[in-house]
Formats: structure tokens, sequence, C-alpha cells
């Protein structure tokens, strides 16, 4: 019989055949959500007495957990061979060997991979189905009969998953015209998060299609009061649009029941933490006004910035925003500008892919790239979509992707400024404020995790330089070492090597950098690698043409390039600065450096003892 571990739920032992076995009393129960959550890791016995007894060991604790392995070990191996060796005795702790398909949580997490992939190709009705079936696998919240704190941070991570897939299968089931049997979940969801907009939104627009515009209304009067007097906030841009629309009946709220509307919401899904950027949400947002007849353009909006600073994530949640207003559509396509694995898009194959994401057939698809950017433009002629292009490489990727239509909205995002594009909004974002990056951190932690160390969120706040690729993989690094405290992560960060602890197996500052750095040509490589090593904050052109051998017109040619890459920031006119992490990763890799620039180790280079020329060192 194969084995089956459940914690989507009560945590289980079991079989492929339904049965469950009795694995013993709390702290049985407690060692085997211990080894489940971690599986086939060994975890140190003092790890897991420090979970078994709340960081409370009494003294007999190595001998007492001992009895509770064998104890366990014994029960798994009561359902036959296959459960006699599961749990493992490694050098210094304990391991238990969980094989692919057996752990609940893991078929839910590829259930929703697989259910997400179907939507973005265009295939909700697949979407639906396996979204449905992610869901039929809990059997109420996470780890529900384990009381340990280790275990906290971990449920509250897999139940907010929980809801994101209800939250995604419902809108789903909704551009299906379900509407009528969408509304009961939905009324039992609302009332269980009162404060979750998305789901507000979702039963308000099912409530409104099937002919309740009055109920519609009444719901968003009862969420904004719970938002008002929970948190003193208003319902956000999206839920107030969809408010004033129900009380004007726009006819864009009516559920379009052809297949033209197939395929043509692949957007990813929204960051449910996303935090801050209140200003710039709110200049990218300014596009939606009265419809000016006068107006011909199309609308732009681009962002740049730096490798983590956040761009795609605020184009993704503005585009989120902006979704009730452009019905027909919501599309993105990365361009791999800055991927290390894959060249930047051709245009033409770009093109292809748009025009498929459009319900074009492939083999209808044109050969050249004019020929493709005149169909594009054209089965967008009538249409309202918003597209978002992420990841652009250069103005000339970009230009032939710009639908003809003024009723469309272009999202753009890209390390360097797209000289020459013409928007109606360009920004340089910047890293998060002290206090929204302070914040961002709380809510990945959650309280139970920082009520603690309050000092010690702005702390790590700040060794991230409020930079939020830093700051989620911070929070996924301590997510997923329930048992560190906040103050463990800051010293490791402090070390010289720190920026090398800021990666996780799916983020990484250092190599977001590197594929930026390897994007510059020769002269600017070797002019920011050098002044990588400048001791000083920032630094003026004298210094850099000293520290470069370049002369001055030169230096500031190349100056002004990097911060057109967003390598460097300009402080003024002559004078650059550059951010603290991307200069911890030139110090870090030495990349690219001459021998006679290159400190010795990365305290040396900390200190300015480099051996850069005296007159630079000391602008």
């Amino acid at each position: 019989m194969t084995m089956k571990f459940r914690i989507l739920g009560p945590v289980e032992a079991g079989t492929d055949s339904g049965e469950t076995i009795a694995v013993g009393g709390p702290k049985t129960k407690t060692l085997l959500a211990a080894l489940v959550v971690n599986a086939n890791q060994t975890l140190r016995i003092d790890w897991l007495s420090d979970a078994i007894w709340d960081g409370e060991p009494p003294p007999t604790a190595a001998a007492t957990l001992h009895s509770y392995v064998c104890r366990l070990r014994s029960r798994l191996a009561a359902t036959g061979p296959d459960g006699a060796d599961r749990i493992r005795t490694d050098a210094d702790g304990y391991r238990l060997r969980v094989e692919p398909g057996e752990l609940d949580s893991e078929l839910f997490q590829d259930l929703m991979d697989r259910g997400r992939a179907a939507a973005e190709q265009g295939r909700p009705d697949e979407a639906c189905d396996l979204l449905k079936s992610a869901l039929k696998c809990w059997r109420g919240p996470a780890l529900a009969n384990i009381s340990a704190k280790f275990a906290e941070v971990y449920a509250v991570s897999l139940d907010e998953s929980r809801v994101a897939v209800m939250a995604e299968w419902l809108e789903h089931e909704l551009s299906l015209g379900r509407h009528q049997e969408v509304v009961p979940e939905l009324r039992v969801l609302t009332q269980r998060y009162p404060l979750r907009q998305r789901l507000v939104r979702l039963l308000m627009l099912a409530l409104y299609r099937c002919g309740q515009q009055a109920e519609a209304l009444h719901v968003f009067r009862a969420a904004r009061h719970a938002l008002v007097e929970e948190l003193g906030v208003e319902p956000g841009s999206a839920l107030q649009a969809l408010h004033q629309q129900i009380l004007n009946n726009d006819a864009v709220l009516e559920h379009r029941h052809s297949a033209d509307t197939a395929g043509r919401h692949n957007l990813p899904p929204d960051v449910e933490d996303f935090t801050g950027r209140t200003d710039e949400v709110h200049r990218l947002l300014e596009v939606i006004t009265p419809d000016d007849p006068s107006r011909t353009a199309l609308l732009v909006n681009a962002v740049n910035g730096m490798p983590g600073v956040g761009k795609t994530a605020l184009m993704v949640h503005v585009a989120h925003l902006l979704a009730d207003h452009y019905p027909d559509g919501q599309l993105f396509l990365e361009l791999h500008g800055h991927r290390p694995d894959r060249r930047p898009r051709d245009p033409a194959d770009a093109l292809g892919a748009l025009l498929l994401l459009l319900g074009v057939g492939e083999q209808a698809l044109p050969a050249t790239l004019e020929q493709r950017a005149a169909m594009w433009r054209t089965q967008l002629m009538h249409r309202r979509v918003v597209v978002v292009l992420d990841d652009a490489a250069s103005l000339a990727q970009v230009e032939p992707l710009l639908p003809g239509s003024r009723n469309c909205l272009v999202l753009i995002t890209s390390r360097g400024r797209l000289d020459g594009l013409r928007t109606r909004h360009t920004m340089t974002l910047e890293p998060m404020s002290e206090r929204d990056a302070g914040m961002l951190l709380g809510r990945m932690l959650g309280e139970a995790r920082t009520a603690g160390e309050p000092d010690n969120v702005g702390i790590l706040a700040n060794l991230c330089h409020r930079l939020p690729l830093a700051l989620r993989i911070v929070g996924a690094r301590l997510g997923n070492r329930p048992s560190w405290r906040l103050g463990d992560l800051i010293e490791r960060l402090r070390d010289p090597d720190g920026l090398n602890r800021l990666s996780t197996a799916t983020l990484s500052l250092d190599a977001s950098f590197a594929e930026s750095y390897r994007r510059l040509h020769a002269t600017q490589q070797r002019v920011i690698t050098l002044l990588g090593a400048h001791p000083a904050e920032s630094f003026d052109v004298g210094a850099a043409a000293v520290a470069a051998a370049l002369d001055p017109a030169e230096a500031e040619r190349v100056l002004e390039s990097l911060v057109d890459a967003n390598m460097l920031e300009s402080r003024g006119i002559g004078r650059y600065a550059m951010h603290p992490l991307l200069r911890d990763y030139l110090l870090g890799t030495g990349t690219g450096r001459d021998d006679a620039a290159r400190p010795r180790n990365r305290a040396e280079a900390r200190t300015g003892a480099t051996r850069l020329p005296a007159t630079a060192a000391a602008a």
C-alpha cells in the first residue's frame, strides 16, 4: 500500500485505500507535522525539541523525542514493509521520506499550477475543473490539529493559497456565465473574509449579472463599512469603479457568451499582499478619465527601474485594477529583455504570440513583421484591451507591438529608459519607502512573527535597502524557517557575504544584477565595476574620469548612459550614486574588474582600501 500524508486539514498519515493511521497523542502528531512539513529534509534534534515543546523543551527532551520517533515508526510500519523505513535517523537528526504524489499539499500545488496554466492559455473550462479539483484536496484549515508555533506561519501561507485559488476558480466560473451558481459560494466567502475586496467585487458582479442590482449595491455598502471600521481605509479603486458602473448600468458589465473573449485574459495573478506605491498607482490610473472624443492617440504608460524594484508587480497590479475598464481583454507578454536563459523576444515572434492570445489560428499568422503588426492593429481596432509588455529590451522591440486604437492601453516595463517612446506617463520606479518596506515584511511574516521584534522589521527593511525583490527573498527565507528569529537573519545579512544569502530556489537578486551587467557594453562594464569599489556614497564626473582613465566628456557620456540603464542614480548635474545592493554585488563578484583595481576581499573594498587613483577615492 502507498502511504498518504495530509496537512491540508488535520495532520494525518494514512494509506491509499483511505485508512487513517492512529499515530498517537498531541506530541506525536506535532512530530509528524514537523517531519511532513519538512519532508525529505533532516531535522536536527534541538530544532525538533523546540518545535514540539514550543521553545521550552524539558531536560529529558532528547530521550522523550526518541521515544516519540520510535512510536511513530511502529505505527507507520504497521501499514506494511513500505512504512517501516519511512523515518530515517541521520547524523544529527531525523528525516521523513515522502515520495512524489504522497503529500496532499504537493497535489494541491500541482493542480493549482496546471489550472493557472490552462487559464493563461485561454482554456477557462479546464482551468475551472483543475482549480476545483485542487480545492477538493482540503479538509479544513491547514494543520488544524497542531497548536505548535512552528506551524503557524506555514499554515497561514497554505490557507492564503487556498483563498487565492477559490477566488481564481470563482472568477473563471463567472467568466463562463455561471453567475447564479457562484453566488452562494461567494456569499459564504465574503462573510468569512469581509475585507477581501476581490471576493466582494466578484459577488457584486455576479449579483448584478443575476439582475440583483440593489443587492449588489448593498454588498458594496457593507464592504465599505467593514473596511472603514476595521482598517480605516476606503475601498480600492477597482471596487469603487465597479460600484459606479453598477450605478450606471454600464453595458461593459454584461457577460459576453461568445467564444470571442476566450484566450484574452492571461494576466498573472495579482500579488495578494501588494503594499504601498500609492502615488505611482494613482499616476498610472489617471488614464481613467471621461472619454475625450478629440483624443485619437493610443494610451501608453511605461515604468523603468533597476533590477528587483518591483516594476512587473506594479504593472500587473494596475492592469488588474483596470480590468473592468478594458473588458475585451487583459493581455500579458514577457519580452525577455533581461533573462539569462533567453534572448530578447523578436518583435515578429512577440506579435505572433499576441495574435494567438486573441484567438487567431496559427495557420492564419502572416509571415512578415509588417503583416503581423497590421493584423494586430486591425484585431484591436474596435476592442478595449489592456496589454502589459514586460521586461522590454529596447524601443525597437516595443514599437511594432503598439496597437493603433485609442481604446487600448499599453503598460510597459523595462530596466532602462526607452528614449523616444511616446507615452502618457513614464516613471522611474524607486525602492519602497521605509514605512512601506516594513509594512510589506510585516504582511509576509504575520503579526505573530513580528510582534516580539518590531525594531528588527525596520532593520531588515533597511538591510534590504527597501528593494522589493530583496524583501520578498527575506520574507520567503524566514517563512521557510519558522524557528529563526528576525535577528538571526539580520546577523547573517550584516556579514560581508550577506548579499549571497538573498536568494531562494526561484528568486535571486544576484542573478538579476548579473544579467543587467551582462547587457552593458565593455566600457560601461569597466566603469561601473571600478565605481563599485569607490568608498564614497556618491561621486562626480571628475572622480569617475580619473578612476576609469577617461577624459571628463567621455566619462560623463558613459555615466549618463548608466543612469539611462538604471545602473546609477543621478544626484544632480554631474553627480551620481550607486544602489548599495548593486555595489555589494560588484564587490562580491569582482566581475570584469581589472586586477589593478580589484580589492583583495570585500572588507577591503568596503573600507575603500583599493588601488583606485587617490584623486578618485577622495572625490
